[in-house]
């Protein structure tokens, strides 16, 4: 719907021209009506007209003022200047208000028809392409929210293969030189949804880095930054980088939410494949942090001074982790008992380091299974009142326990679960399909769903979901009576170009072509 206003200090004029309008003017409104300059302001500040007729030479404000203060406050506003003087200098000054259209008083029906008609059509196309702009928008922001998320999700079991850092640089329009991560631990009562909010709004305003935070975590929070300050190898030029933004960050939680959040600080690096290595840094530095320390922050340089020098190295962890990961008992139980050895030889880890090191594995162990989609009780420290027997017992039937369950859930569930999506997409080709939607539908997260597709049936999500559209797009051919447009958007393509450039993709043909050999 047109939505009118008609402007004129001659009341015969706008009755006229309303008139024209209601008879000539289909899908239009109109919405007011002003015999001065004053009141078109305050109507049109009002009712938001598409259109207004404007007259120029008008008592008080004129038409030319009128304009430019309409546009101040709706800019997206069009107008038709009419007037009973045809001089170059009112022509001349309501151009530069962005004015095309300009009739003379007194006019003919049809030029006034002619000159609502063209402006419609620009108000119609300009329409559709803001819709089309806000979808856009809508979309990139929620594939970048989603992008975000699943890169952080892959930075921390490290499997980031696709992009290095110079070409994240070139995403994100920055030179990146290194990447780093700290772990933000939530107090126990804390709204986790608000404090998520708040933390992702305060990083998105003050931090000097392009950051990537990852929601898929409990109490502990890690947030990826990466970064054309500095180059990471000078470690105190890191620390004088971040250290503002981390006491920042502490000052405004304190205030806002009244505790002081304790955050672990991994080292920077400059290979995407390491800025897992700056996560558990990360977690390593906020599992050992005093809890009755007024210093609220740890690198993980400072507590690795504290560690003892025989502590099982990041590699190792990680093997481990991996092996855990894919649900190999027999190599994860084995690797295991090296590291049981490790500690147990070692005469400087007592007891208490001896439980302590076991609960900083399991935590990490239950947390990176979670961080994958698959169901996992929560971990309970061991204490250290029993002896170290009975300690590595515990904690090799806790290990066996935690593998054991992965494989079953990996040769059951994550079956089930893969052919239940596979199953969705092929009810519902026609919709506008996302990894992110499929995977919420069957309860697993997006990159655990991607890896399926790509570990079981050997192809991506997406390819997987384009080989579903195009076969379907084969048999809506068959049907002469349904256009190649329409076959489209049944098969849940919005544009017919796209669409034709896939299939071509797919099949070798276009969908003509390969419609001219089913029904020559």
């Amino acid at each position: 719907m047109l939505r009118i206003m008609v402007v004129d200090d001659e009341r015969i004029e706008r009755e006229a021209l309303k008139m024209i309008i209601k008879r000539e003017i289909d899908d239009a409104e109109i919405v007011g009506e002003a015999g001065n300059g004053r009141q078109a302001i305050d109507i049109a500040n009002e009712r938001k007209p598409d259109l207004i007729l404007m007259d120029i030479k008008m008592p008080g404000i004129d038409g030319v003022e009128a304009v430019k203060e309409i546009k101040k406050r709706q800019p997206r506003s069009r107008f038709i200047m009419i007037s009973a003087f045809n001089t170059f200098e009112y022509a001349k000054e309501v151009m530069q208000q962005g004015v095309k259209e300009y009739l003379l008083k007194p006019s003919k029906k049809q030029e006034v028809v002619d000159a609502i008609l063209r402006v419609k059509k620009e108000i119609i196309e300009e329409r559709r392409e803001y819709n089309d702009k806000q979808k856009l928008e809508q979309r990139f922001n929620k594939a970048l929210h989603f992008m975000q998320s699943e890169w952080s999700i892959s930075l921390l079991v490290d499997h980031v293969q696709e992009l290095d850092l110079n070409e994240w640089g070139e995403l994100l329009e920055i030179e990146i030189k290194c990447g780093y991560a700290f772990v933000v631990e939530l107090k126990e009562d804390t709204d986790k949804e608000a404090f998520l909010q708040w933390l992702k709004g305060f990083v998105d305003e003050h931090s000097p880095d392009a950051s990537l935070l990852s929601p898929n975590h409990d109490e502990k929070l890690p947030v990826f930054f990466l970064t054309d300050k500095i180059d990471g190898n000078d470690k105190n030029d890191f620390k004088a980088h971040i250290l503002p933004f981390i006491r920042n960050l502490i000052y405004h939680c304190e205030q806002d939410f009244r505790f002081r959040p304790h955050i672990g600080i991994g080292m920077p690096y400059d290979s995407v494949h390491q800025i897992s290595k700056s996560y558990y840094e990360a977690l390593h530095a906020l599992e050992r942090m005093d809890p009755d320390e007024q210093v609220t922050y740890l690198f993980s340089t400072e507590e690795s001074a504290k560690q003892n020098a025989s502590m099982l190295s990041f590699q190792k962890e990680k093997n481990m982790l991996e092996t855990i990961k894919n649900g190999d008992l027999s190599s994860a139980m084995q690797k295991f008992e090296f590291y049981l050895n490790d500690l147990s030889e070692d005469a400087s880890v007592d007891l208490e380091k001896f439980a302590f090191s076991l609960n900083e594995f399991f935590i990490i162990a239950t947390r990176m299974i979670n961080d994958l989609g698959i169901p996992i009780d929560r971990f309970t420290p061991f204490e250290s009142d029993v002896s170290k027997q009975e300690l590595e017992n515990k904690s090799v039937q806790l290990l066996r326990q935690i593998v054991e369950k992965i494989q079953t859930w990996r040769l059951v569930q994550a079956k089930g679960k893969l052919e239940n999506a596979s199953e969705y997409i092929r009810d519902n080709y026609e919709k506008s399909l996302t990894l992110e939607t499929v995977a919420n539908y069957v309860d697993l997260s997006p990159y655990y769903l991607s890896k399926l597709f790509k570990e079981k049936k050997g192809i991506t999500f997406i390819d997987y979901l384009t080989e579903i559209r195009i076969e379907k797009a084969k048999d809506f051919m068959l049907d002469p009576e349904v256009s190649l447009k329409e076959i489209c958007f049944k098969v849940g393509y919005k544009d017919p170009n796209y669409f034709s450039r896939v299939f071509k993709k797919k099949v070798g043909k276009s969908p003509k072509q390969f419609r001219t050999v089913l029904q020559p």
